[in-house]
């Protein structure tokens, strides 16, 4: 099994706490930094973070084999930077603004209003030339979307 993989199934194991989940594993490309990305339906408190970093360190050093070569493994939230990988991380950022592209090329910005299943709903400024600006909701299914982000706003 990969070394991935193995990191993966270690993580799965040590998350006891059904709200908290795993968003990614992630290799650098030398191999020696793999990052382990978690979350949490209201986000991830450091100490849990830490706890599983504990936890999996323990299990790779009985169970990964020195020959694999040195590498770090690092666990932590996934950052205000990275794109949500999982639609299960969505909820907690309705009322926020989103951008993402979709399948046929466009790019979309707008404020998430809700979340129901697999399908997100967006509120979106529109302008015709010559007219006022308009809201309109637009849903949007997750497999369709690309690269969703949240955007980082620092308006007072």
């Amino acid at each position: 099994m990969e070394l991935a993989a193995k990191i993966r199934e270690y993580v799965e194991a040590a998350l006891v706490d059904p709200q908290y989940f795993l968003v990614d594993v992630l290799k650098s490309s030398n191999g020696k930094l793999i990052s382990v990305l978690l979350d949490g339906d209201a986000g991830i408190p450091i100490a849990e973070c830490s706890r599983v970093s504990r936890t999996i360190s323990a299990r790779i050093d009985e169970e990964i084999p020195d020959e694999t070569g040195a590498f770090t493994v690092e666990v932590s939230s996934p950052g205000v930077d990275r794109p949500l990988k999982q639609i299960r991380q969505f909820p907690k950022h309705i009322g926020r603004n989103l951008e993402f592209g979709t399948m046929d090329g466009k790019k979309h910005e707008g404020r998430l209003v809700s979340v129901e299943g697999d399908t997100l709903t967006l509120e979106e400024s529109f302008k015709e030339k010559g007219k006022k600006k308009q809201l309109l909701l637009n849903t949007y299914k997750f497999e369709q979307i690309n690269d969703p982000r949240v955007v980082v706003s620092f308006k007072m």
